[in-house]
């Protein structure tokens, strides 16, 4: 029942590791009515209520004025970060098609978790069940009640109750894991009348990619005690405020909008990362509400543009972009939670070493330093002002107001400003001069396209900064009152959101009609999740074709909406109380792992036995990097076959190996595999050793000899690194080389096809393996290009996912047809990547690791400002359209046309000139900026800061008119682009003959 009167008012509250603030604001017309810092308390709950009634007392509004209090806390992610004693063992049951031929049993939970966090939670052993989905919507295999009522009574005896279950395209179809969770219940309460089980189910935790999705619930689950004793101290804290008075409690989402008490009782990891959120939207209020207050009132509220917002502290300032439609700029870096891979999608935050406390070195001599060294929270002992020894920021910011350079002192009647008599106006001058710069260029690194943009400082330690002179690339910058408390801000005004991430089938209706349909369904999720029906916006749009799939293509919509607030005449008790300790399952810590020191990687030399590189985990570290990066755009994303092979070298160290293609004999046998699909199928559908199902049914049906070796059919991407696991398990070396040199899109365009007769008798015969039963065999075709045809059309009737085996090939083939030194080539481009910091040193050290200037180029860098997809014939067809500046300093537009694989670049100049800067079979690769790495054409998206590079391409391509047919522009349907080589071919340095 709705109260009497209206709510007018919002009590917003952030829990830090320090301080808990809270701010009780008015939305209409905005404005804060009053704020605190309360400390915060070990139990939590006490500094919450000491900063809230602090509040609602400095306010005096009646409690029946305020209509809900939202809570924004690190707590959870804090638990995980920091290993605490609260997180509780967690079992997992996957869906995958069953224990003996079900998906992913090579690459098991927890397998990427940090070790002391897997010793800590890791229940004694997974179980791989029935069940699962395919892409097309059929089942793996059906669900098998009695398995699960078995480790339902198992989980009982072992004393375990946190559980998650995880379905393969459960985000699609969760009828399984519901069904499964019912089973599961009823045979634990069966095994345990008095027993808690606490179930979570993957589907309503994140969207798809099984890993990141199935890693998401585990945290979930081994927080979920944690949470129910957290959450009901929240509502206990507010029910003995707010006493009968109506009241509804939420907590902050990561992406800005709020979870329900009760949601997030279930839902803790939600609620993970919404403390920079908060920070960016608490500032955007803050700035509208001063805005609302002075003359540019006619400007009004409504953004157009995007809002940086910069928060200074005392030794960091983190800066955000605000987008118009009032969510922040997603990172485009996997988000790591307490050293775990996750698939949510996080703020896009830029920090720097400057803060109050920030040092200043040299200060009046030509070199002046400010940072990244701090004192920190000691500045009210060791900053000149108050005594100590070091000149900072504030210092600076205090001396500045004593010679009139600014107005105000930050910190009038604080500390003995003749302290700071030797700081002469040119040296305050020198120093401000130098902090200025540092916020320009964090502005200009945060935002998104190259035009001024407006700028809001909060925070601590914003007073050190002059806003009173136009910064370069800042139309306008502002400080306003209440920065110190912004996340609390941004907690009290928190949205609600609705988000659907599906694969739609487009056979019988438009791609936009699709799309308009999962729009309606995240409109109605959102209300569905509380929000005001007449506020609701479509936020974010995201198409992706499904590669290789006809009629299929992946949506993911997120709908945003006002909080529709009615204050509840009582808040219904969540749990009941819960003591400290749970009678089950309180032995969460299993004997700690055995741990290696961590690797310098400066230092760091590959092991060269008898003429095998014996690859440790930092090699496959390295090349898994490399073959990203190498995939050109396309390819798949090679972590899955990393975790797989990483796993199968912890238990047989010394396993993979790596010859030079040099030491193989002339008649050896060299077999080569590769998958074959959308890299879409495989973030969910998880390999089963399909290629090495491939290559045994090969050798079985051909009655072929024992291969010696193995060899990458392209070195870009997951099969650059396929090939590695399935030598080992044979026990023979992977050879350093592979067909392709990088990635291509389809299976003719193979260095083995270059030189062989064009209806691929080089290729012939093959087999597709599935990787749960069925295989099919090619032994002619009539063309090469067929060979690709009629594989892809097995492919899809697979679930769009296969691992593939081909004709093995004498030695004396692969010497004089494979590209040779790409394993070692794709090493020392991760290498590169691995050892730089800076975004500009990587790209460089890329080069070189191709042969230097003459070999490659840095081509621009910019942000994207659009990207268009579009599938054909199963292969995603798109343009990158990159808004920035050449290697030369010239302003450019760089589009890049895609087909699966990034085909060419052409800049477009500010005269309206156009150049094609490189092409295929040249390595076109676009770097994300924010970490070096490698993307893909399925995580090209708006707003990312990318560096283009092009890599000379190997003479296996260009050196015959056959090689360029197979390999240039026109064999990926650009016709009217001419190759012109980037530069000179340089044969990659052998790992084996520079460590030997």
């Amino acid at each position: 029942m709705g109260s009497l009167t209206e709510p007018r008012y919002r009590l917003g509250v952030d829990v830090g590791g320090t301080n808990t603030d809270a701010v009780l604001i008015r939305l209409n017309p905005v404005a804060i009515l009053a704020s605190h810092k309360a400390p915060t308390t070990p139990d939590v709950t006490t500094g919450i209520t000491a900063a809230v009634q602090a509040v609602i007392a400095a306010a005096n509004v009646p409690l029946s004025s305020i209509g809900c209090v939202i809570i924004g806390t690190t707590h959870f992610v804090n638990a995980v970060v920091q290993r605490s004693p609260s997180l509780r063992r967690v079992a997992v049951i996957r869906l995958c098609g069953g224990p003996d031929e079900g998906f992913g049993r090579n690459i098991p939970p927890f397998v990427d978790f940090p070790l002391d966090l897997r010793a800590r939670i890791e229940s004694s052993s997974p179980y791989f069940c029935h069940g699962g989905y395919q892409i097309s919507g059929e089942e793996i295999s059906p669900l098998d009640e009695t398995e699960l009522e078995t480790i339902g009574a198992q989980l009982v005896k072992d004393g375990i109750s946190n559980v998650v279950i995880a379905g393969m395209y459960a985000p699609l179809d969760h009828r399984q894991e519901v069904k499964a969770k019912e089973v599961l219940l009823r045979s634990m309460k069966l095994a345990g009348p008095s027993y808690t089980p606490r179930i979570t189910l993957s589907h309503e935790v994140s969207g798809l990619g099984f890993l990141a999705r199935e890693n998401a619930a585990i945290l979930n689950a081994t927080l979920r005690p944690l949470a129910e004793r957290t959450i009901y101290g929240f509502q206990k804290a507010m029910e003995d405020i707010f006493q009968d008075t109506p009241h509804t409690l939420y907590l902050t989402q990561n992406d800005g909008s709020v979870l329900s008490a009760a949601e997030a009782v279930h839902l803790p990891i939600r609620t993970f990362n919404s403390g920079p959120t908060n920070s960016i939207r608490g500032g955007e209020f803050l700035w509208r509400a001063a805005t609302e207050a002075t003359e540019l009132q006619q400007e009004k509220a409504t953004r157009t543009e995007p809002l940086v917002v910069i928060d200074i502290g005392g030794t960091t300032s983190d800066s955000g972009l605000l987008l118009p439609n009032g969510l922040p700029q997603m990172s485009s870096v996997t988000s790591l939670v307490g050293g775990v891979r996750t698939n949510f999608a996080l703020p896009a935050v830029e920090s720097i070493g400057l803060g109050g406390g920030s040092i200043i070195r040299g200060i009046g001599q030509d070199i002046c330093t400010v940072g990244p060294d701090s004192v920190a929270h000691e500045l009210l002992e060791k900053a000149r002002l108050f005594g100590g020894d070091h000149l900072t920021a504030t210092d600076i910011a205090v001396a500045s107001a004593v010679h009139g350079v600014t107005e105000a002192n930050p910190l009038e009647g604080m500390g003995d400003v003749s302290r700071l008599s030797d700081i002469t106006p040119p040296m305050v001058n020198q120093a401000q001069s130098i902090m200025r710069q540092k916020i320009e260029e964090l502005v200009d690194r945060t935002k998104i396209h190259k035009d001024d943009v407006d700028v809001l400082i909060v925070g601590g330690g914003a007073p050190i900064i002059r806003t009173d002179t136009p910064l370069q690339g800042i139309r306008r910058v502002q400080t306003v009152k209440g920065g110190e408390v912004a996340n609390a801000v941004g907690a009290a005004i928190s949205r609600v959101s609705g988000v659907m991430d599906t694969v739609v089938d487009t056979s019988n209706r438009t791609v936009k009609d699709a799309q308009e349909a999962v729009c309606e369904m995240a409109i109605e999720k959102a209300i569905g999740n509380g929000a005001r029906p007449d506020t609701v916006q479509i936020a974010e749009v995201t198409m992706l074709p499904i590669q290789y799939v006809e009629a299929k293509a992946r949506i993911v919509v997120r709908a945003v909406g006002e909080l529709d607030v009615v204050a509840e005449s009582s808040t219904e008790k969540l749990v009941s109380v819960i003591p400290d300790e749970e009678v089950y399952d309180t032995d969460t810590t299993s004997p700690p792992a055995h741990t290696l020191p961590p690797t310098d990687l400066h230092s760091y030399r590959p092991h060269i036995h008898n003429n095998q590189w014996i690859i440790s985990p930092t090699d496959l570290d390295f090349i898994t990097r490399g073959c990203k990066i190498l995939g050109c755009g396309g390819g798949g994303d090679p972590y899955q076959e990393y975790l797989k092979a990483k796993a199968y070298l912890h238990d047989h160290p010394g396993a993979v190996r790596v010859i030079s293609p040099e030491s193989l004999p002339d008649d050896a046998l060299v077999g080569w595999t590769g998958c074959m699909g959308s890299p879409e199928v495989s973030m969910e559908r998880l390999e089963n050793s399909e290629c090495l199902q491939a290559h045994e049914k090969l050798m079985g049906v051909t009655g072929s000899a024992p291969v010696s070796a193995f060899l990458a059919l392209e070195i870009g991407g997951g099969n650059g690194m396929v090939n590695l696991g399935v030598a080992a398990h044979y026990d023979v070396p992977c050879v350093d080389a592979d067909y392709m040199g990088r990635a291509y899109p389809t299976m003719w365009q193979v260095t083995a096809n270059v030189y062989g007769p064009p209806r691929g008798e080089n290729i012939l015969p093959g087999v597709a393996a599935s990787g749960d039963g069925t295989f099919m065999i090619m032994t002619r075709s009539r063309t090469d290009r067929l060979i690709d045809k009629a594989m892809r059309a097995a492919v899809v009737e697979m679930g769009c996912r296969a691992g593939t085996a081909w004709r093995p090939q004498r030695g004396t083939q692969v010497r004089q047809q494979a590209i040779r030194n790409t394993v070692s080539l794709a090493w020392w481009i991760g290498r590169a990547v691995s050892l730089e910091k800076n975004i500009a040193d990587k790209a460089t050290r890329i080069i070189e690791a191709a042969g230097g200037p003459q070999s490659g180029a840095i081509l621009g860098e910019g942000k994207v400002i659009s990207v268009s997809r579009v599938l054909k014939t199963g292969h995603s067809y798109g343009v990158l359209e990159v808004d920035g500046r050449l290697s030369d300093g010239r302003k450019a537009t760089l589009n890049i046309p895609f087909k699966n694989e990034n085909a060419y670049v052409e800049a477009v100049l500010e005269d309206g000139e156009k150049k094609i800067l490189a092409a295929v079979p040249d390595l076109i690769v676009v770097l994300d900026a924010e970490s070096g790495n490698g993307l893909g054409t399925p995580e090209f998206k708006y707003g990312l800061k990318v560096v283009v590079l092009a890599i000379a391409a190997s003479p296996r391509w260009t050196d015959t008119p056959r090689g360029m047919e197979l390999g240039g522009p026109k064999s990926m349907g650009f016709e009217e682009v001419e190759y012109v080589p980037i530069g000179r071919y340089s044969e990659p340095r052998s790992v084996i003959d520079v460590y030997a």
